[in-house]
C-alpha cells in the first residue's frame, strides 16, 4: 500500500480513536470506574459492535442479555443468526428474541440449562454465572477450582482482575448492566489460560502497554468504510446503511453531533454541496468533513492544487500548498510527501485538504494546517469522475461517473 493511501486509512482512525479517547461525557459511574475509564469502556465496546451506551444502567442484566454479551465478544459475532431455525429450550423458542444468541452461549457451554431444561432468559443473571461463562470461554475448567469449585471460580475471577468496576460482591449478586459491561471488557483484556494472547485478539483487539485497557485501533481500521464524497442529501441513505437508525451516531468535523447528525450534514450539503464521510457499520457510527469550520477542531477545504512550495532544497518534504488561492501548512511526513515529487498529487489536481486548527498558546490566533489529502478528479476526460484514492477497512468507496456510489 502507497504512503499516500496508508495515511488517509489513517485519518480516518485518527478521528475514530480521538473520539473514544475522549468519551461521549456519560456520566454513570461503576463501582471502582473513573467515570473517564467508563465512558472509554463503552465507546471501545461500541466501536466493536459489543455494546452500547444502554449498558451503562443500574437496570437489571438478564440472562439472554448476557448470553448476547457473550457471542458478541467472541469469534462467533459475524456467524451467529439473531434467531434460531428451531426451539432452544422449553422458555426459548425459534421466535424468543436473541434466541440464536442463547443456543450459541449454551453450545459454547458459556452458559447452562436449569432443572428441567428452562434457560430462563429474563431472568437477571447471577455473578456466579457470569463468572462461570467469562472463565470458560478463557479456557478453564471446574477441574482448575480445586474441590470448592464455586469458591475457586470467584478467587479465579478475581485474581485475574475481572472483577475490576463490578459492584456485585458475592456469587449470589445480581448484575447490573453495568456490571456486565465491565465483566465483558475485563474478559476481553485478560489472557487466555494458555498464556498467549488476549481473549480479545480475536475480534482484533489489543492491550495498551500498560495491560490495563484495550486498544481498538486494529479493530477499527478493519471497519471503517471511507472516504465517501456525498454530493447531496439524497444519497445519504444509499450512502450510509443504517442513515434511518435513530441511535447511530454522527461526528461533523471531529465534534459529536449530540444527535443533530443528519442535520449537520443536511445543512453542509445544502450549503457546500459535499461531505466527506467515514463510517463504521458496527458501532453505527458516521464521521464527516466538510467546508463548514465553526468552532470545529476540523474541517475541510476542496479546490485545485495551484502550487506546491518548499522551504528547503528537500524535494521530498514541501511545507505548503495553495488551493483557490489559500496557502496551507503541511503538517507531516506523510503529507508532505503526497505533494512532493514522488508523491501522487500534483499541480492541477484536484484535492480535499482536511484540516486542523492550530491554537496559538495564548489563545489569540488560530490557524489551519493539513494533516491529510482525499484526492478527487471531476470533469476529466482521462479518469473517472469523483474517484477517491484512499483506503478503509482494506478497501475505498467511489463514485462512477453518474455519481453512484461503487464499493473497490
Amino acid at each position: 500500500m502507497s504512503d499516500y493511501r496508508r495515511f488517509n486509512r489513517y485519518l480516518a482512525l485518527a478521528a475514530a480513536m480521538c473520539c473514544i479517547t475522549l468519551g461521549a461525557g456519560l456520566n454513570v459511574q461503576a463501582a471502582t470506574l473513573a467515570n473517564g475509564s467508563q465512558s472509554y469502556r463503552v465507546n471501545v465496546l461500541n466501536a466493536v459492535g459489543v455494546a452500547d451506551s444502554s449498558y451503562l444502567s443500574a437496570e437489571p442484566c438478564t440472562r439472554a442479555d448476557f448470553a448476547k454479551l457473550m457471542v458478541l465478544s467472541s469469534t462467533l459475532k459475524d456467524t451467529t443468526d439473531i434467531q434460531s431455525q428451531s426451539a432452544v429450550t422449553k422458555d426459548v423458542p425459534a421466535s424468543y428474541a436473541g434466541s440464536g444468541y442463547i443456543k450459541a452461549a449454551l453450545t459454547k457451554g458459556w452458559m447452562r440449562t436449569r432443572l428441567g431444561g428452562t434457560f430462563a432468559p429474563n431472568d437477571q443473571i447471577s455473578l456466579n454465572e457470569a463468572v462461570r461463562a467469562v472463565l470458560k470461554a478463557l479456557g478453564y475448567e471446574d477441574t482448575d477450582m480445586g474441590s470448592d469449585v464455586a469458591n475457586g471460580r470467584l478467587n479465579m475471577y478475581k485474581t485475574l482482575d475481572i472483577n475490576e468496576g463490578i459492584a456485585a460482591v458475592n456469587g449470589g449478586d445480581k448484575l447490573s448492566k453495568q456490571d456486565a459491561l465491565n465483566i465483558i471488557y475485563n474478559l476481553l483484556r485478560t489472557k487466555t489460560k494458555d498464556g498467549g494472547s488476549i481473549y480479545g485478539s480475536a475480534i482484533k483487539l489489543s492491550a495498551s502497554q500498560s495491560g490495563k485497557e484495550l486498544d481498538v485501533s486494529e479493530a477499527m481500521e478493519a471497519n471503517l468504510t471511507g472516504p465517501i464524497l456525498v454530493k447531496s442529501e439524497s444519497s445519504l441513505p444509499n450512502v450510509i446503511p443504517f442513515y434511518n437508525d435513530i441511535t447511530a451516531t454522527y461526528y461533523f468535523n471531529g465534534n459529536n453531533s449530540n444527535g443533530s447528525g443528519k442535520r449537520y450534514l443536511s445543512s453542509q450539503l445544502n450549503n457546500y454541496g459535499w461531505l466527506i464521510i467515514y463510517y463504521n457499520e458496527k458501532s453505527k457510527t458516521v464521521w464527516a468533513y466538510g467546508e463548514d469550520t465553526g468552532n470545529n477542531t476540523y474541517h475541510c477545504i476542496r479546490g485545485t492544487v495551484s502550487s506546491i512550495n518548499y522551504t528547503d532544497d528537500n524535494i521530498a518534504a514541501p511545507s505548503s500548498v495553495v488551493i483557490n488561492d489559500t496557502e496551507y501548512a503541511l503538517n507531516s511526513s506523510d503529507v508532505k510527501f503526497m505533494f512532493s515529487v514522488n508523491g501522487d498529487v500534483k499541480i492541477g489536481d484536484n484535492v480535499i485538504l482536511v484540516c486542523k486548527q492550530l491554537t496559538s498558546e495564548d489563545g489569540s490566533e488560530a490557524e489551519y494546517y493539513a494533516i491529510a489529502v482525499v484526492e478527487y478528479y471531476e470533469n476529466s476526460s482521462d479518469r473517472y469522475s469523483n474517484v477517491i484514492y484512499a483506503e478503509g477497512a482494506g478497501k475505498y468507496v467511489a463514485a462512477d461517473k453518474n455519481g453512484n456510489v461503487v464499493n473497490k
